[in-house]
Formats: C-alpha cells, sequence, structure tokens
C-alpha cells in the first residue's frame, strides 16, 4: 500500500512458496524434473486422502477468484515467481505493479491470455472437464463472473 509519493507498506505472506522455488526445489531434492502435482502428492498425501482433496479443493477455489481478478484487472507479470502457494494449497498472487494498461517490457504484450491456467493447473484440478475438482473450479468462475456482473457498476467505480 503506498503511503507517499516514495514509499509505503508491504504485506509478508507466510507459510508459502512461490511455484518456481517449490519446482526448483523439487528437482534439486529428487534429482529429476517435477510438477506441482507431485508436490501435492508429496505434501499433502495420496489423492483420495482428505488433505490433499482439502488442498486440492482449496486451489480449485482460490484459482478461480485469482483467475477472476487476473481477468478483470489485466493483472500482467504472472510468471511463476509472482505466484505463491500457500501450505494448505491456495493460491495467491504477488506484485500487482503491472495491471490495467500498464506491462512490463515498456508496453510489450507478452501475455495474451486473461488468466493463467496451464497443463500443471488442469492436472491439479483432477486432469480435465470430467473430474469433480475441475468442475468445481469451472463453477466457480461461473458464480464468480455471476458476483461481478452483479457488482459491475461498483467495479467500475473503484477501477
Amino acid at each position: 500500500m503506498a503511503t507517499s509519493h516514495d514509499c509505503g507498506l508491504i504485506e509478508f505472506i507466510t507459510d508459502a512458496l512461490s511455484i518456481d522455488y517449490i519446482r526448483k526445489t523439487m528437482q534439486t531434492r529428487y534429482n529429476r524434473s517435477c510438477d506441482l502435482f507431485d508436490y501435492f502428492r508429496k505434501n499433502y498425501g495420496h489423492t483420495r486422502s482428505k488433505t490433499f482433496i482439502k488442498a486440492q479443493k482449496n486451489f480449485a477455489d482460490s484459482l478461480a477468484a485469482y483467475s477472476l481478478v487476473c481477468y478483470i484487472l489485466q493483472i500482467k507479470d504472472r510468471h511463476n515467481a509472482n505466484i505463491m502457494l500457500t501450505k494448505d494449497g491456495h493460491i495467491v498472487h504477488i506484485d500487482f505493479g503491472f495491471m490495467l494498461t500498464t506491462a512490463p517490457g515498456r508496453g510489450i504484450k507478452m501475455e495474451t491470455a486473461p488468466f493463467k491456467l496451464t497443463a500443471e493447473f488442469v492436472k491439479i484440478l483432477g486432469g480435465g472437464p470430467h473430474s469433480d475438482i475441475f468442475r468445481r473450479f469451472q463453477q466457480q468462475m461461473v458464480k464468480g463472473f455471476l458476483q461481478l456482473n452483479k457488482e459491475a457498476a461498483k467495479i467500475i467505480l473503484l477501477v
């Protein structure tokens, strides 16, 4: 939060790691390429365990919210060092320096997708549209869009 023209406050996100850090650490630890699904299995247990399913639901719900915010505010600079994963599986974006009309690289638009939904994210969501957790993500996106539509005037005023 900006407090003046040359200073501000930063909120720290505790118990969270960047996706970039998770990948590098997993690769070093296991001496092979690992993805977020491997991280989920190693940290939350078997894919049918209560802890894994809870983390997966947290991921799906927060990914839907993150995707909607990225879409509405046109957040840029969505590389894996700016996307954090909390200890309970929530996605958190950091670094909001580039949004709306600003972009890294002096205005050159590097990102054309309105939000980031990678194959790796889809794998955590159960592999695709036929899984319950992916359908949960879709339903949360629809609910979010409907709510954004109801609040459009307020959002436009704020932006």
